[in-house]
């Protein structure tokens, strides 16, 4: 005998409450997400990140100033820091005449497939310049605007992140592979107004001279940051200033034990991935009230972040 379809309703009202309240217990209470959220700004000056910086003043300080154009490539695969590098360096710039406040970096994303039109249409709404579309043949003159613009505002830097994609360019003006529209516009910014430039990407940014020989003598540095692959007293100094930054929450056990080489494996000495897992660890220790995290608090962090039906092995099964 069917069950009455208002009994059935009231089962299912019941069960999608009970989903519910399952739902608002497992989410994170405010307490720990503002703890957690300590976690993710923390910036490590360990040594390639302090020759990074270092790497970035000086050209920094030559942009307009020289008239030899200046320019940096930064490499690393995702994650490994390329970002929080470059804004680190914008955040700690001396405050100064020379450049409108908060334009002295100018800091954008590379579309996927990049053209000329596009460049100029995210550097120009960086400016909040409004961008209305425009025909191929009228670009050229907000080309012009944007150098305007640039030299007005005294911006000594412009930085690009996903640089990468310069090589999945759909612009080619030329027959040949060592140039399009993109680098072509690049390297006119740089030579109108002596504004230096920030490439970010992954290896393919590496393959700049045979896609433009000419913007890649003009981005002549190059600095590289990879992930720690290996155990070193590095990685080991990493975890140890992490614990010292962290200011509201005791991560200290993670200096102790084998915890190294599992934190390790679980994220393939990647930084993202560290602050990832630290922070999710935060998260479970503060709701859980735990007064010291251990292995299986790492075990659930490690299954939250990436799932427990992922391919990824959980290395702090025990």
């Amino acid at each position: 005998m069917k069950k009455p379809l208002l009994n059935t309703l009231e089962t299912d009202i019941e069960e999608h409450e009970k989903r519910e309240l399952q739902r608002r217990i497992f989410m994170y209470s405010r307490e720990a997400l503002k703890i957690a959220s300590s976690i993710e700004p923390i910036i490590v000056n360990h040594p390639r990140f302090v020759q990074g910086i270092q790497a970035l003043d000086r050209i920094y300080q030559l942009a307009r100033e020289l008239d030899l154009p200046q320019g940096i490539r930064i490499i690393g695969p995702t994650g490994s820091g390329k970002t929080s590098l470059v804004d680190y360096f914008s955040k700690t710039l001396p405050k100064t005449t020379l450049f409108k406040q908060g334009l002295g970096i100018v800091f954008i994303r590379l579309d996927a497939s990049p053209t000329r039109h596009q460049l100029v249409r995210n550097l120009l709404l960086a400016y909040n310049y409004p961008f209305a579309t425009t025909s191929a043949k009228a670009i050229d003159i907000k080309t012009q605007v944007l150098c305007d613009i640039i030299t007005q505002k005294g911006t000594r830097i412009l930085a690009i992140d996903e640089s990468h994609h310069l090589a999945f360019s759909k612009s080619r003006r030329y027959s040949k592979s060592t140039q399009n529209d993109v680098t072509d516009c690049l390297h006119h910014l740089m030579d109108q107004t002596g504004v230096g430039l920030f490439l970010m990407g992954t290896k393919e940014l590496d393959d700049l001279e045979d896609l433009d020989a000419h913007l890649a003598s003009r981005v002549s540095t190059r600095i590289e940051l990879t992930d720690y692959v290996t155990l070193t007293p590095e990685w080991y100094g990493l975890l140890k200033a992490f614990v010292k930054e962290s200011k509201h929450f005791d991560l200290s056990v993670i200096l102790t034990e084998n915890y190294g080489a599992l934190i390790h494996a679980a994220t393939g000495g990647n930084l993202r991935n560290l602050k990832r897992l630290l922070t999710e660890v935060v998260l479970i220790g503060v709701d859980g009230q735990l007064e010291t995290i251990t292995q299986s608090t790492f075990h659930l962090a490690h299954e939250r972040i990436y799932g427990e039906g992922n391919d990824r092995a959980n290395p702090f099964t025990k």
